[in-house]
């Protein structure tokens, strides 16, 4: 995403805790900071891609966070997915001080993030959202602005739902197909051109056909998206048995040390509950 914004001709500054990622970003035009407060001041919208609500409120809203060095009306989207309860409270605070705070959820995965094809589901305010838009179409090919803020998470988190469901029954079939002796050519050949098609299956097939499975949607981030819509579903009384089942699967092979892999490696979990070579 910030490689899509630097080769759009925006001035960018970066932070991340892995140094590597930074030079590398620096070489193609950006400019290192050394901490998001030490960035804030220059700058006037931040955007966020991190990996649980705890880092985002520290990021944002804590000792030294974004909201105590950002010029007055700045704004923080927030990419990452997350509680939506929490980025309520978060943009809440940002509001008091004359900031602004965006839920801004992506979904694509790597391929998307590289391509600048996401779709980006936007929460908040709606000026801070007009006033950033034109950032956004930079990193994603799909914006929707979706109301209040927490109407971007709770909608990427419907999209978690069904990709964490996809991903158990893709697993769950192709372990079936692999006993039947199914070849993987054909499935891609006709499945997606069937009912049984989904960017997850295709991505499935991506990364099973090049064995790469250390890039991607992982485990890691997946549990974590589940965890919060289990919750919340808890909360209001539903029932997502099909839900509950992937994130067993999940949390199963996470705990055997897949949780850095690809979700698409389940199938080898569901074959030989054993840890990964």
């Amino acid at each position: 995403m910030a490689r899509n914004l630097v080769n759009s001709g925006y001035e960018l500054a970066v932070y991340n805790r892995s140094p590597s990622v930074v030079r590398e970003l620096v070489k193609e035009g950006a400019v290192a900071s050394s901490s998001p407060i030490q960035m804030a001041p220059s700058c006037e919208v931040v955007i966020l891609s991190l990996p649980s609500t705890k880092a985002v409120e520290e990021t944002v809203i804590g000792e030294r966070g974004l909201i105590h060095g950002l010029p007055p009306g700045g704004i923080v989207v927030d990419t990452s997915t997350i509680d939506p309860d929490a980025s309520k409270r978060i943009a809440d605070a940002m509001e008091e001080r004359g900031l602004y705070f965006l839920d801004a959820p992506v979904s694509g995965g790597p391929e998307g993030a590289a391509a600048g094809t996401l779709a980006i589901m936007v929460g908040g305010d709606a000026a801070a959202f007009a006033r950033c838009e034109g950032v956004l179409s930079k990193i994603g090919k799909n914006v929707f602005y979706l109301g209040e803020s927490g109407s971007g998470l709770r909608v990427k988190l419907f999209n978690q739902a069904l990709v964490g469901a996809y991903f158990a029954a893709i697993a769950e079939a192709y372990v079936w197909s692999r006993k039947m002796d199914m070849k993987l050519e054909d499935l891609e050949k006709v499945i997606t051109k069937s009912w049984g098609d989904s960017g997850v299956f295709r991505h499935f097939l991506r990364v099973v056909e090049s064995g790469n499975f250390k890039e991607g949607a992982t485990f890691k981030n997946l549990t974590k998206d589940m965890s919060i819509i289990l919750e919340s579903a808890q909360k209001e009384g539903v029932t997502m048995s099909l839900l509950e089942m992937a994130n067993r699967y999940m949390v199963g092979a996470s705990e055997l040390g897949y949780e850095d892999l690809d979700a698409s490696s389940l199938y080898r979990f569901l074959e030989k509950p054993k840890r990964p070579r």
